[in-house]
């Protein structure tokens, strides 16, 4: 009888075999997390949000609807709101999925009465405007662009200050915008995230998934965001931006119990402001911090802040004084 031997190059072959097992089960692994990523990313934000809560009329508003095209072929749609006289505009820009145009229409209102006048814009995918993609302010900044080059466009516009005006998504949006336009006055962000991965981490933890299963997955969240929106999250962030647009008067609002944006958020975008923007950061205040719509008497401090800042914006006193 002749016994069985395990030669060397048997031994070999069986683990080159085994490391090619396991490379391909990693590989396949790799290659499913990636899919499922890019499925996961482009099925929760390619939706539309029409909420329409207000129209002009609701508040007695005098408004002019008016379109125009973003840089990659959306159409949008604004009212504008004059006031006369007017100190200047502000572009109101609302959040993602609770809101549209039509939820900052009181905004509009009230500014309105302090002799601003708005440009309360629908953006992509939200409201009348076209596209069925929210672009978590990685494409919002082009809707913007479309919407400043517009009221630059106007002969009896063209000189006044502009501010953007900003809640949530529309905050980070309004940053993001002012870093590329030198033609924007001033930046009232409320409630901004400081880059969207950050913010969709931490509502993974809400969730009550472990840090090391979101720490996980964090990169494969970043890379389908670069392969659904071509954009790199922390490169083209409102965290990224804000040393640019600080270059303006900046005023941050952030409530400290904050649901769906974390104050850290607020607390990283003063940091990367170094020193050049105002802050407001409100005890106890939720995501919008103001209660209903914003108006009511429970509100009268937010509109005092939000306008003693604009007062105090060089351009917009200097304009309101000719």
């Amino acid at each position: 009888m002749t016994a069985h031997r395990n030669y060397p190059g048997s031994r070999l072959r069986g683990w080159r075999l085994a490391l090619i097992i396991t490379a391909g089960s990693a590989l396949l692994v790799f290659l499913l997390m990636v899919v499922s990523s890019i499925v996961m990313v482009n099925g929760m934000f390619t939706h539309r949000v029409e909420k329409l809560h207000h129209t002009p009329e609701d508040l007695d508003l005098s408004a002019l609807t008016v379109s125009f095209t973003s840089s990659d072929g959306i159409p949008l749609q604004a009212w504008w709101v004059p006031a006369e006289p007017s100190h200047g505009i502000v572009v109101l820009l609302h959040g993602m999925d609770g809101m549209d145009a039509s939820t900052l229409l009181p905004h509009a209102a009230f500014l309105k009465d302090a002799g601003y006048s708005s440009l309360v814009l629908d953006m992509r995918a939200h409201g009348r405007s076209g596209g069925d993609r929210i672009g978590l302010a990685f494409e919002e900044p082009r809707d913007v662009n479309a919407a400043l080059d517009w009221t630059a466009a106007q002969p009896d516009l063209r000189d006044q200050p502009v501010a953007l005006f900003g809640i949530s998504m529309g905050g980070a949006t309004a940053i993001r915008a002012a870093a590329d336009r030198p033609d924007v006055d001033a930046v009232i962000s409320v409630s901004a995230f400081a880059s969207i991965d950050r913010m969709l981490s931490a509502g993974m933890r809400s969730m009550g998934i472990p840090d090391t299963l979101v720490g996980a997955y964090e990169p494969f969240m970043r890379l389908a965001m670069w392969v659904v929106y071509g954009a790199w999250p922390a490169s083209q962030s409102p965290l990224a931006d804000m040393p640019r647009a600080a270059t303006r008067p900046v005023l941050l609002i952030h409530g400290t119990a904050d649901s769906q944006v974390d104050v850290s958020n607020a607390e990283l975008l003063i940091q990367s402001a170094q020193g050049r923007a105002e802050t407001w950061i409100v005890s106890g205040a939720d995501h919008f911090v103001f209660t209903g719509d914003g108006t009511g008497p429970e509100d009268a401090l937010y509109r005092q802040k939000v306008l003693e800042f604009l007062d105090r914006v060089e351009s917009f006193s200097s304009w309101a004084s000719e």
